[in-house]
């Protein structure tokens, strides 16, 4: 009886697992529109200089700007990325968590783009391969380490 119990807590827990593992990547969240998004520097007569973005980086960026262009619906051409680094997440969603939503606990090698669209700054955090939301300040979380 013991054996029957304890196998079944067994395929339990398995399950979950599995189930945990299989969650979906986060839906893109925009930045909430009562709370403005944090800057980055304090506002300037002069527009922000184009951004140095690392040669290896650059394809990179171009997939964050083009993530953060299809959630704003505007051409990716309007999309200034202004940072992108190498970074961990402790998680599967990416630092940027949807309430009421599971996700694997494990370390997610993946990059964080800082980046501006018609004066208005966003995040957008992704995995290694690119894949990835724009993720509202409000909900971000800090990476657990760099790359």
């Amino acid at each position: 009886m013991f054996q029957k119990s304890f196998i079944s807590s067994l395929i339990l827990v398995a399950s979950l697992m599995l189930a945990a593992c299989a969650m979906p990547m986060p839906k893109s969240v925009a930045p909430a529109t009562s709370t403005p998004a944090p800057t980055l520097a304090p506002p300037t007569v002069n527009p922000m200089p184009a951004a140095k973005i690392p040669t290896k980086l650059q394809p990179l960026a171009d997939k964050a700007a083009d993530i953060l262009a299809k959630e704003l619906d505007v051409p990716a051409d309007k999309v200034q990325i202004l940072e992108i680094e190498a970074v961990q997440w402790s998680d599967a969603s990416l630092g940027c968590p949807e309430p009421g939503m599971m996700y694997a606990q494990m370390i997610t090698p993946g990059y964080r783009a800082r980046a501006r669209v018609d004066g208005q700054d966003y995040l957008v955090h992704m995995d290694e391969k690119g894949r990835g939301v724009s993720c509202s300040p409000d909900i971000a979380r800090e990476p657990v380490g760099n790359k």
